[in-house]
């Protein structure tokens, strides 16, 4: 490297560079794990930029602890009280909902998605059951305690739409990457940790910019 080159932040390791992060063209790998990785995906659909954003946004035990807690809870209330809409019979938006949140998840990643997809049909008839059992009074005072205990943890440092769609995903994939080191694809994690160390760096970096 020229010595007039431009300087870079000085770190011992320097990670690999990974052009997927900002969006550039990527070179085809020749061999090897991440050579059987899906073709790139952006938006919403970009599993590894948003895993790599969920981790690097709940790095603090308590916090990624609340989100796994509280974030189902939600979702269950919500198919909870949608069984009380004064609709027609042959309609279901319980149903409808648990059945969008499958095809979501099953959009990113078909074996994670299907089985958390199932997990949805399940909590929809366990709603199901919960309303005919208790009632509308009874669920709505559910529902309403459910809601006002959670949000708040929810909203804290975090968007609607986020947490609204993905997070339960997201915490569903962790914990099956904790648990079993799954993977939606061999390499995945090591492009997600190469994502969620930029993330980090480049809040540091703007965090010093800003006490400069």
């Amino acid at each position: 490297m020229s010595p007039h080159s431009p300087s870079r932040p000085h770190t011992t390791a320097p990670l690999p560079f990974d052009p997927r992060f900002l969006g550039e063209p990527e070179a085809t790998p020749s061999m090897g794990a991440e050579a059987t990785a899906p073709a790139r995906r952006r938006g919403l659909l970009d599993l590894e930029a948003q895993f790599a954003f969920f981790r690097s946004q709940h790095r603090h035990p308590v916090n990624a602890a609340a989100h796994a807690l509280l974030t189902w809870p939600i979702l269950f209330t919500n198919l909870l009280i949608l069984h009380f809409l004064p609709l027609p019979s042959p309609v279901d938006p319980a149903l409808a909902l648990a059945l969008a949140y499958a095809a979501a998840y099953l959009a990113v990643d078909r074996r994670a998605g299907a089985l958390a997809g199932l997990l949805f049909v399940a909590a929809w008839a366990a709603s199901r059951a919960l309303a005919a059992r208790l009632g509308f009074g009874a669920s709505w005072r559910l529902v309403l305690a459910t809601q006002l205990f959670c949000w708040p943890w929810q909203f804290l440092g975090h968007g609607l739409f986020e947490v609204f769609l993905m997070e339960p995903f997201l915490i569903f994939l962790q914990i099956l990457n904790k648990l079993f080191g799954y993977e939606p694809y061999p390499g995945f994690c090591k492009n997600v940790d190469k994502k969620v160390e930029a993330l980090l760096r480049e809040s540091r970096e703007l965090e010093q910019r800003k006490t400069t």
